[in-house]
């Protein structure tokens, strides 16, 4: 199963005035790289000091540089450590990151136990995508004791919190009855949720479902609609189902039809 772990943090974004746009147009290209290279750098230094003050907002705008190598050199070492830094201080978001770190074995030594410690404090505080990955950790039993219901426990609370993955993987243990008690009919209502939030595997799920009559009435032009959807995004099983609905769809010829008897 595919955890996305980490989410992005969103840079800010400057807006100039036409006057000041107007100046940069008219200096030469040089000059234009120099002075952005000058702003860029400023910029770093005046998140890094404030991070280094105990900023967790810059401790983590920093860290998220590190990781993903945007203005600086791409260093998990010292993006783990930033991150560390604001979850020392109980920022729940740095607590995910830094147990999706763990998990990863980004820039620290591998370990599940930890990645299972941060996610955990993190959960507890609510953050949505913590919750999905502590649940993920008990169904793979990765870190600890293997444990589908706890599992489903905090799948259900990201769910709740709209996760769209959290979403899919509740719809799984009710219609496999694995954590819970098996129900197709929450199965397939679990599913549509996370099939409008816009989850590939749950829209092609949720096809087949419809395809099939499993916790929905049966209704073939719902399932061409979510596997459509699904297919377009580039899923080749969701291709392979839709090829197979809408042949079935298609009036059959009688091979004898206008042979004289």
């Amino acid at each position: 199963m595919e955890t996305r772990t980490l989410r992005t943090i969103r840079t800010l974004c400057y807006i100039l005035s036409i006057a000041a746009a107007l100046i940069i147009l008219s200096e030469p290209p040089i000059a234009r790289s120099q002075e952005s290279s000058k702003k860029a750098a400023s910029s770093l230094e005046q998140i890094r000091n404030r991070a280094e003050q105990g900023d967790v907002t810059a401790q983590i705008r920093l860290a998220a540089m590190y990781l993903k190598g945007e203005g600086v050199e791409k260093d998990f070492k010292k993006a783990s450590q930033w991150y560390r830094r604001a979850a020392d201080q109980g920022v729940a978001e740095a607590q995910n990151a830094l147990g999706a770190m763990y998990a990863a074995g980004w820039g620290v030594e591998k370990s599940p136990h930890e990645a299972v410690r941060w996610y955990e404090k993190a959960a507890t505080q609510g953050d949505a995508v913590a919750q999905y990955n502590l649940g993920a950790m008990y169904l793979q039993g990765q870190g600890v004791t293997q444990d589908f219901e706890k599992a489903m426990e905090w799948f259900r609370k990201a769910a709740e919190q709209g996760n769209a993955m959290a979403q899919f993987n509740l719809a799984g243990g009710y219609y496999q009855g694995r954590g819970v008690p098996r129900n197709l009919d929450e199965a397939a209502r679990w599913c549509r949720k996370a099939a409008e939030n816009g989850d590939l595997q749950a829209q092609y799920r949720l096809g087949l479902m419809y395809s099939k009559g499993e916790g929905v009435a049966k209704d073939t032009g719902e399932a061409i609609k979510w596997l459509r959807q699904a297919a377009d995004r580039g899923l080749g099983p969701a291709r392979e189902a839709l090829k197979s609905l809408e042949e079935d769809r298609r009036p059959r010829t009688d091979p004898n039809a206008g042979r004289s008897r």
